[in-house]
């Protein structure tokens, strides 16, 4: 005789000393496999992606591995979690989908899905309570993040801040490394456009809620992320900036940095969580960061400014 739903036991044995509420191997994956059918529709809806994206196959969303036993592993990662967090981690809740069906089970990304584990907690809130308003546009992740408190949204950024990112995504674009590189460390004054680690860290490990890491993140998602602020389609960045430095790179410096970026090595030591987790804490600590994003852009401005004027002196 099968058991009744009412029958099952409610928390787990008495020896584990937890009390929580059980949750059966067999209820996570029949709720996965039940939403597997959205999970493939959202997990594969771009992030912030173009119209046109790069032309390989690890690119194309349709190719995306979704894990929809994502959530039984997540038992392990979420034992440190704290409750506002646990839920949405492991197993999702009513109109929320769980973050390591589409991030992963070590919050590692795959292509367009960037990786999440060792950003900085506010950053990640602060993206969080933009998709929740709209203010950066994914329907997938605004269909997450509408659901979300702000208690919730920086339990998780505390999370995924706490977890180690272990080893670079690797290069998959095609692009020219040694280009990639010049832009990263150097930039290109030629063009206006500054180095990604002048405001990112000196490694591309990022600098606070404002300037994400980007070392050993997913090339596809970096590629689509500077195609996406130089179209305008993403506007959520500081004083316009990433657009004014996004615009001036062609498709394949584009492609190059991505490639370069994505085979450096990430930070490995935990980040700290402790600062800066809320989303209203991540935008009152942008101030400062967003006051040198802005010297950086008028300098940009200004040598822009310069070369055009030279350039029409030339032509006199």
């Amino acid at each position: 005789m099968r058991a009744t739903r009412s029958e099952l036991p409610r928390h787990r044995h008495e020896a584990t000393g937890r009390g929580r509420e059980w949750r059966p191997a067999t209820r996570l994956v029949a709720a996965m496999l039940a939403g597997f059918a959205a999970l493939v529709g959202g997990c594969t809806d771009r992030q912030d992606a173009p119209s046109e994206t790069p032309s390989t196959a690890t690119a194309n969303p349709v190719d995306t591995p979704v894990d929809p036993l994502a959530a039984m592993r997540w038992e392990v990662r979420s034992a440190k979690a704290s409750p506002e967090a646990a839920t949405t981690l492991i197993a999702g809740a009513e109109g929320v989908w769980s973050c390591g069906s589409c991030h992963g089970a070590e919050g590692e990304g795959t292509q367009q899905i960037p990786a999440l584990a060792g950003l900085s907690a506010g950053y990640i809130a602060k993206q969080l309570s933009d998709f929740a308003t709209g203010q950066r546009k994914n329907a997938s992740m605004h269909y997450v993040a509408r659901r979300l408190s702000e208690a919730e949204m920086a339990a998780l950024g505390r999370f995924y801040a706490e977890l180690p990112h272990d080893s670079p995504a690797g290069a998959s674009l095609g692009g020219n490394i040694d280009r990639g590189r010049e832009l990263a460390l150097e930039g290109d004054w030629r063009v206006s456009a500054p180095a990604c680690y002048s405001c990112h860290g000196s490694s591309g490990w990022g600098v606070g809620p404002t300037f994400p890491a980007i070392a050993g993140q997913q090339p596809v998602y970096l590629y689509q992320q500077l195609t996406a602020f130089a179209s305008g389609q993403r506007n959520n960045d500081p004083e316009n900036f990433m657009h004014d430095v996004a615009r001036v790179l062609s498709d394949a410096d584009r492609r190059a940095v991505a490639d370069f970026l994505a085979s450096r090595p990430p930070r490995q030591e935990k980040r700290s969580s402790a600062a800066g987790d809320h989303p209203r804490s991540a935008r009152a600590s942008q101030a400062h960061q967003t006051n040198q994003a802005h010297q950086t852009n008028q300098a940009s401005q200004a040598n822009r400014a310069n070369g055009a004027t030279r350039q029409t002196g030339t032509e006199e």
